[in-house]
């Protein structure tokens, strides 16, 4: 079959999605937050829609959406965009490219439901995949993350001298009763639900939502898929999941031991491991993996975690698919210090060959091709990403002196705790 003209831009996000941040603001998507403006969505006023405050409804024909629309209909990239552009240069797989192939909504269609400014009828083309952050209630402070998705970060933050212009109560949007009398209509037209936080297995209005699908008797055709840092896996929950068509767990997993609880302070890697066993054994409608956030931190730890994951970490059906044989991972773009690309170059070359050494583990000790083939993708995808260009010459620096200051917050002397980065000191 012909490939539809300029499928090379085209992802169906703009036309069935709609994303909530953790504070209730409308943005184009998730990896749109590496662009400037965040990927936020502002009506004519410049003020962004909020889900606590909206109708959600209005959103989807802002002029920015139309205009990605528009774009994406004319083979042209959206800055919004640039995150998946970035990528598909380096060969990674893209937020864009997963979407194309989960979604029959394509190009041709998005023609027919979309008028020559951008706009399209709510009604006719409903939500049918549904990005909800439902506060940033959250037990952790990773070093990847802020207070802008966990209130556990707020002391850190101020002791590091760091601005957080927000106000705590911005978070509390999911109070609003409106937001659940527009999100209880929308129920019947989902099919797909990502849930993050904050972490949604602490967030309270995550359970009234599984229970309001429940209780409607649409979960049998909803798909929920989490982001989730699995230190808490509630009997509440799993017996809930039941219910629902499929669930699709993403583990925040980005090393293991003490590289993990260094990255995921404070979490225990023997209390998040078992949850994983315990992960690994439920019902077949759930389906998990590791989600591997790739960063300044962990980079050079990664060919080890692969080959702790594949050999050692006793996983019958985490990441068990043909596509996700080994484990799922993202850059991190944002902040720079934390990208991969601020490493100096005996650094990069250093992690490159630790890379081919994994590749060729793989060759060595396997002979499933999903998985040999899964090894040499990702390998070619970090490294050429990381080796691509340089960030500032200051990020490295930058990285070190945040690092630096954090310990001296988190880790008394006495702990002993030497710095698990990577690279670091």
């Amino acid at each position: 079959m012909e490939k539809p003209k300029n499928s090379d831009t085209f992802c169906p996000i703009p036309w069935i999605f709609e994303a909530v941040k953790a504070n209730g603001d409308i943005r184009v998507c998730c990896h749109a937050d590496e662009h400037k403006g965040k990927g936020v969505v502002y009506n004519s006023q410049g003020r962004a829609y909020n889900a606590g405050r909206n109708e959600l409804s209005e959103s989807r024909n802002a002029d920015k959406m139309r205009r990605i629309r528009r774009n994406m209909l004319n083979g042209i990239w959206s800055d919004e965009c640039g995150r998946c552009k970035k990528e598909e240069e380096n060969k990674l797989v893209s937020r864009r490219s997963w979407e194309n192939k989960t979604w029959d909504f394509t190009i041709e269609k998005a023609r027919e439901v979309t008028q020559v400014d951008g706009t399209i009828d709510v009604n006719e083309t409903p939500v049918t995949y549904w990005d909800l952050r439902f506060g940033n209630f959250c037990n952790l402070r990773c070093r990847m993350c802020g207070p802008q998705d966990s209130s556990a970060w707020y002391d850190d933050w101020a002791r590091l001298g760091k601005e957080f212009n927000a106000d705590p109560e911005d978070f509390e949007w999911a109070n609003n009763e409106h937001f659940w009398t527009q999100l209880e209509e929308n129920i019947p037209n989902m099919e797909w639900v990502y849930l993050a936080g904050g972490e949604p297995l602490l967030i309270e209005r995550h359970y009234d939502f599984l229970d309001k699908c429940i209780a409607m008797n649409c979960s049998m055709y909803i798909t929920l898929e989490y982001n989730t840092n699995l230190t808490f896996l509630p009997e509440r929950v799993t017996e809930a999941w039941k219910h629902f068509k499929e669930v699709r767990v993403g583990a925040s997993i980005d090393g293991y031991g003490k590289v993990f609880e260094y990255q995921r302070y404070p979490a225990k890697w023997p209390k998040v491991y078992g949850n994983l066993i315990s992960l690994d054994a439920m019902p077949g409608n759930i389906k998990s993996w590791l989600a591997f956030t790739v960063t300044a931190y962990n980079v050079n730890h990664m060919p080890d975690f692969m080959m702790w994951k594949l050999s050692k970490s006793g996983f019958k059906r985490i990441n068990s698919s043909n596509t996700r044989p080994i484990l799922s991972y993202h850059m991190a773009h944002k902040p720079e210090y934390l990208n991969i690309r601020v490493l100096p170059e005996k650094h990069k070359l250093e992690t490159t060959k630790k890379f081919k050494q994994f590749v060729g583990w793989v060759n060595e000790h396997y002979t499933d091709p999903h998985v040999i083939k899964q090894a040499n993708n990702i390998a070619d995808g970090v490294c050429n990403y990381m080796n691509n260009e340089s960030y500032y010459d200051d990020s490295w620096d930058e990285f070190n002196d945040f690092n630096s200051k954090l310990d001296n917050i988190r880790y008394d002397e006495k702990d002993s705790i030497n710095n698990i980065s990577s690279f670091s000191k």
